[in-house]
């Protein structure tokens, strides 16, 4: 079982892998990108420069080759022109200190004001790996020939409302940074190159371009990933991402621009597991007890009336369901005078409206009689749906089993009918069900997307649909990424939970 339990893990990572391949592809082949629409701009008050592109695509990500791109989300950026790492089984922590010198304070959530700190596992020196794209420069030094400037200062973010001393030679803002190469737009949109070298002097703005931390075990890998490092052509792309393998899904585009894509996971995932984990588990206390009914029971009334519910469970759209559970429960209760349920969302942010079922039970918002309330309709009606389809499955899986050679064999020798059915027929009988079960653990993450949409459920599903409709791709990738891990952790499970109810199964 170990050997077992080893090669299927090894089989895990490479089937991962090959998904973030596929998930990274599939969703970096829409036409033109999401900046398309600013590159087709008439208009000049609208049309952008290319420095302000640059920016853009330096934000999103778009700078990079389309494999340097899928290497950043997997991995992370942040050591793409990085001069030192941090040798510990940790990251490095620094305390957060504003431009005015202050420490920065954070709130938990408890309420308690705590000291914000930085995490760092690479450290980039002041250099061009730091010059992001869209920021103005003040360059000192000589004109080699016609566009080229050999750096000896450089003013990095200079204040808007300053003026440039007249000894500065040159005024120019970063479109992308390659080595030791330095490719700027003027104001004229005239283009030149900065040439730095280990001499060239660097002045950032307080809090940016700080020298690396003294303490701590640092090792020196600028001979790798610097600006003039072996990896110094990728150096340019350097950012604060850690990638997904790290942890770190990047930010969100447009649901909520600049926020991380792990908080909106997290603000979703509570709802999300409440409704799927109860939707599943009402479907499997009803679906199996319904199943060995109805297979011991067969060509009975009980038997014909379980399958014609079936067939309604699985022939129904479950967007019509929905629609008419909200007008007959929220919409015609409401009309009739009686004590009508909520409509949609997770809970009532204030006092419940009059005349509705949370009224009459007298319920406070947030309270868990509130979010059960919630919950009722869109649990009802996935369930509905799971009960429908399962019950089928351990029908057909039961009578296959009653018609074995064994279960007569136990019979002959006179044990109880109930023995028979459940220590006997039943145990083989559950392993399609759990084929079909433990591939439900990626839907308690992902959701139901339409039913959160129907009733304006904030979880997983609603994330994941808003997220496509919008081509907020981080959000996309990122839950693509975790049901790609659960559904391989899902199939290993399978695996394990048939040697429990099997034991003719052994992996050896």
């Amino acid at each position: 079982m170990t050997n077992y339990l080893i090669r299927r893990f090894f089989q895990m990572i490479v089937v991962v892998l090959l998904a973030t391949v596929a998930i990274y592809a599939i969703l970096n082949v829409a036409p033109g990108g999401p900046l398309s629409g600013l590159r087709l701009a008439a208009d000049r008050r609208t049309r952008v420069s290319d420095a302000d592109i640059a920016r853009l695509e330096a934000y999103l990500g778009l700078d990079k080759p389309l494999a340097l791109r899928y290497i950043a989300w997997l991995i992370g950026d942040d050591w793409m022109g990085a001069d030192w790492m941090y040798a510990g089984l940790s990251l490095f922590r620094e305390p957060m200190v504003g431009t005015d010198g202050r420490p920065i304070m954070t709130t938990t959530e408890s309420g308690e004001r705590v000291q914000a700190f930085q995490v760092y596992r690479f450290w980039t020196n002041p250099g061009p790996p730091l010059l992001n794209p869209g920021y103005v420069l003040w360059v000192w030094g000589e004109k080699n020939e016609e566009g080229i400037w050999i750096a000896e200062s450089i003013r990095v973010k200079p204040p808007v409302t300053e003026r440039a001393p007249e000894d500065v030679n040159y005024v120019g803002s970063v479109i992308n940074t390659s080595g030791a190469e330095i490719t700027t737009t003027d104001l004229n949109n005239n283009r030149a190159t900065i040439l730095v070298n280990d001499q060239t002097q660097y002045q950032f703005p307080p809090g940016e371009g700080k020298p690396r931390p003294t303490e701590g075990n640092w090792i020196n890998i600028s001979w790798l990933t610097g600006y003039n490092g072996v990896l110094r052509g990728i150096s340019g792309y350097n950012g604060s991402g850690r990638g997904i393998l790290r942890g770190d899904f990047g930010t969100s585009w447009r649901l909520a621009p600049s926020q991380p894509v792990a908080n909106l996971i997290n603000t979703r995932l509570g709802n999300t597991l409440l409704l799927m984990t109860t939707a599943t588990i009402a479907s499997l206390v009803v679906a199996i007890p319904i199943g060995i009914y109805s297979a011991v029971h067969q060509y009975s009334k009980a038997d014909y009336m379980f399958t014609t519910f079936a067939f309604f469970g699985s022939a129904m759209p479950v967007f019509w369901f929905g629609l008419m559970l909200i007008l007959l429960f929220s919409y015609g209760f409401k009309q009739w005078g009686l004590p009508y349920m909520p409509s949609g969302g997770v809970a009532m942010v204030r006092a419940a409206p009059p005349g509705s079922l949370l009224d009459l039970m007298n319920v406070s918002p947030g309270s868990f009689v509130d979010r059960f309330v919630h919950i009722l309709m869109p649990a009802a009606m996935l369930s509905l749906l799971y009960m429908a389809g399962w019950s089928r499955f351990m029908r057909a899986s039961m009578l296959e089993v009653l018609r074995q050679d064994y279960v007569r064999t136990a019979r002959a020798k006179g044990l109880m009918e109930r023995m028979v059915i459940v220590k006997h027929a039943m145990r083989n009988a559950l392993i399609p069900i759990i084929t079909i079960v433990v591939f439900q653990i990626p839907s308690i993450f992902g959701g139901a997307i339409l039913t959160e949409t129907i009733f304006s459920y904030p979880g997983m599903g609603r994330l994941y649909f808003d997220a496509l409709g919008r081509s907020d791709w981080p959000v996309v990738m990122g839950i693509l990424f975790i049901t790609a891990i659960l559904v391989v952790i899902a199939t290993l499970t399978a695996d394990i939970l048939y040697t429990l109810v099997d034991p003719r199964i052994r992996y050896n």
